[in-house]
């Protein structure tokens, strides 16, 4: 069979979007060529969807990295409502399929539900730091993505929150960061996408400094960032708790532009950007895994940059 399991998820971000669910469902099947994908999804449409009588339609494909592909399809229910299908591929073999669900539309899935355990997506792997890494092409200037939008930011009330496991919840203003000392640092940024950029300077307060303040407890295992447009990610907190980390105020010497994550946004070097969060408000100490935005679309639990952590493979 080709799906013996799915886990449903989801996100804030992806409901603004107006997608219900995501049932996301490893799977394990050779392909030639879009025409092969496009029966994988029809076959998949068919377990899950059995009697609906939806018509499925290819929207797009894209390179991820030099080793990955996705492709989008919509299976319409109607003239105006669609599934969305997202189909992963790797060295020609489908690795996973993807539903979003809309929330306005009522239907009744066949799939064995399971839970997503990120740990056996988290190896014990070093990360090397000699030379580029895998999968990356360089280029001279930042994409800049908004996939929820560029928020509006009212700085007069605008506060950065720090809680969760912690033993003292913070809430710091933009003076108050500047308060705690800037430090810069010059560091290759990552796209999962595969492009990089070389040395861009960012400045801001050490994430080290934010973990003083607060102390977060032993239990602590994740850390989960929301942004003021609804956009969330997570990681491992150590990776979190790298010292080359900041809350980034300033880049290549001037405050962050809105298109950056003005007031201030994450940094985190080592993982791919879609890690560092623009525009963040809220970061989250916590014992227990929860999908951010890409995380729910299929996208790694942490992301580790040299070692290409780009999906999640269980």
């Amino acid at each position: 069979m080709l799906i013996s399991r799915c886990y449903e998820t989801g996100s804030p971000g992806l409901e603004s979007k107006g997608v219900g669910v995501v049932v996301d469902c490893p799977v394990s099947r050779r392909v030639e060529g879009v025409s092969d994908i496009e029966r994988v999804v029809e076959e998949a449409v068919d377990l899950l969807l059995h009697g609906l009588g939806a018509s499925v339609v290819f929207e797009s494909s894209e390179s991820i990295g030099y080793t990955h592909t996705l492709h989008r399809f919509r299976v319409y229910v109607s003239s105006d409502m669609y599934v969305g299908v997202r189909v992963l591929v790797r060295d020609r073999e489908v690795t996973r399929i993807l539903f979003t669900i809309p929330r306005r539309l009522s239907l009744e899935l066949r799939y064995n539900r399971a839970t997503y355990d990120p740990s056996q997506d988290l190896t014990s792997t070093e990360m090397h730091s000699e030379g580029a890494p895998p999968g990356q092409v360089y280029i001279d200037i930042p994409i800049v993505y908004a996939i929820l939008g560029v928020p509006r930011v009212d700085i007069a009330n605008w506060k950065l929150t720090v809680d969760g496991l912690v033993e003292r919840p913070i809430e710091l203003s933009l003076a108050d960061l500047y308060e705690l000392g800037v430090t810069s640092v010059l560091v290759d940024f990552h796209c999962v996408t595969g492009w990089s950029v070389k040395g861009l300077e960012f400045a801001g307060v050490p994430v080290l400094k934010l973990v003083e303040l607060a102390k977060p407890l032993e239990s602590t295992r994740w850390v989960y960032v929301e942004s003021l447009d609804g956009y969330s990610t997570i990681m491992p907190v150590e990776d979190f708790l790298r010292s080359e980390n900041l809350v980034a105020l300033e880049m290549n010497g001037r405050p962050l532009h809105p298109l950056h994550g003005y007031p201030a946004r994450l940094l985190v070097p080592s993982l791919y950007g879609w890690k560092s969060a623009k525009w963040v408000k809220r970061i989250h100490f916590t014992d227990r895994y929860i999908d951010g935005y890409w995380e729910a679309l299929g996208y790694h639990p942490r992301g580790r940059v040299d070692l290409e952590e780009r999906f999640k493979t269980k």
